[in-house]
């Protein structure tokens, strides 16, 4: 934000909050097609336990790489001075 002109932070803010809602939502989408994948169509029960620790695992590896390549993309792309 302080990189843009007071004029344009109403546009910038909008779109910033898109992005993170737009990450929410897929985001939560990812977490639910794997535990449906793991579980199926039944309920989260102490039978399923066991393969709803193993998606929480997955979905925990997923989203720790995807974070670490946000790191890593913008590290790489250094600091910008405006």
């Amino acid at each position: 934000m302080d990189s843009i002109s007071k004029q344009q932070t109403g546009i910038s803010s909008a779109t910033l909050e898109s992005m993170r809602l737009t990450g929410q939502m897929m985001s939560l989408g990812v977490a639910t097609l794997i535990i449906h994948l793991f579980i199926g169509d039944g309920n989260i029960i102490p039978s399923t336990h066991p393969l709803f620790m193993r998606s929480v695992k997955l979905l925990f590896i997923i989203f720790s790489a995807l974070c670490f390549s946000g790191i890593f993309v913008s590290w790489v792309r250094g600091k910008r001075n405006y």
